[in-house]
């Protein structure tokens, strides 16, 4: 009876251990898989920190599997977390999202305020929707524009021999312009970043290739170009130009703007109405230097009090 009893009390041993074996192997199995899930999303950016933190947290069950390495994925999802909200606040500034990348900054810096990486995303966060806000203001009165220019054009060739790849050869020329605007209009709209459009009128003088060219100059839309003027030909070294001849010119351009920048296409025709007729093409970068009434000290501190108190109303 005695040892039907100890067999029995054995097996039964024997069972428990094997059952508390094999549930130590199946949390160990189930640490290492949610361990190695919870790494494989912060290796990437742009994984929703919701769904991590469900299954960090449902790796925190087994975390008395490994404590030390829980530990170090701990730590890490954290410094992930961060610099991913960091990243989403940038991302919001750069497409001029000021609600949402205020708000969001906001509640980082309630969270972290000592954080210093967290306080220069905030003094650049708040630059960034002060700077978009007064460049509403100051765009939608634009006066005048300076506008000086690089551009890189063909030596004049005659229209009949004309080749668009065919070129005696090549030099820099430069431009200043000065422009009246008129029709001044809202255009596109990036987030809260209002962009404006409008016509010019003006003067513009280029030199290029030992010519001095003041002319009228016309644009529609910042797109869209004509100058027209008199070439005084001062040192042209080509050899089909006599010398001292002067030319009328007519200009024809293409701009894409940029911000503050344009880069154009352009045709440009020399003729002396006579026996000399000359065309020649080229590109173009120029910088547009927007004139008008600054934005008061009023609407700047209005501005800067809306930005501190997330006020909606100007960011609309």
């Amino acid at each position: 009876m005695l040892n039907q009893c100890c067999k029995i009390a054995f097996v039964a041993a024997l069972f428990l251990n094997n059952t508390a074996v094999a549930q130590d192997s199946l949390r160990t199995e189930k640490f290492n898989e949610l361990a190695s899930r919870v790494q494989k999303m912060m290796r990437q950016k742009g994984n929703s920190l919701e769904h991590l933190t469900v299954v960090h947290r449902q790796l925190s069950d087994y975390s008395d599997v490994n404590p030390e390495l829980f530990k170090e994925i701990s730590n890490k999802r954290l410094r992930y977390n961060l610099k991913e909200r960091i990243r989403y606040i940038e991302m919001r500034s750069r497409g001029y999202n000021l609600q949402q990348s205020l708000v969001s900054m906001a509640i980082l810096e309630n969270e972290k305020p000592d954080n210093l990486e967290v306080q220069k995303l905030s003094i650049k966060t708040k630059r960034k929707a002060h700077n978009a806000l007064r460049k509403n203001i100051t765009d939608s009165r634009v006066d005048y524009t300076i506008e000086p220019s690089i551009s890189y054009y063909t030596w004049g060739k005659n229209p009949s021999e004309f080749a668009f790849f065919d070129s005696p050869g090549m030099d820099v020329m430069f431009s200043l312009a000065g422009y009246k605007t008129f029709k001044l209009r809202p255009s596109k709209k990036i987030g809260k970043r209002q962009y404006y459009t409008y016509s010019q009128a003006g003067l513009k003088i280029d030199y290029f290739n030992g010519m001095l060219m003041p002319q009228l100059s016309a644009l529609f839309t910042q797109t869209s170009g004509i100058d027209i003027g008199y070439a005084f030909n001062f040192s042209n070294p080509q050899e089909e130009v006599p010398e001292g001849t002067n030319f009328y010119t007519i200009n024809i351009a293409g701009y894409y703007p940029i911000n503050q920048v344009s880069i154009g296409l352009n045709a440009r025709i020399l003729s002396d109405f006579s026996n000399s007729h000359f065309l020649h093409y080229g590109i173009t970068l120029k910088y547009n230097l927007k004139l008008g009434k600054k934005a008061t000290s009023e609407e700047l501190n209005k501005i800067k009090s809306d930005i501190e108190n997330i006020n909606m109303s100007p960011l609309k």
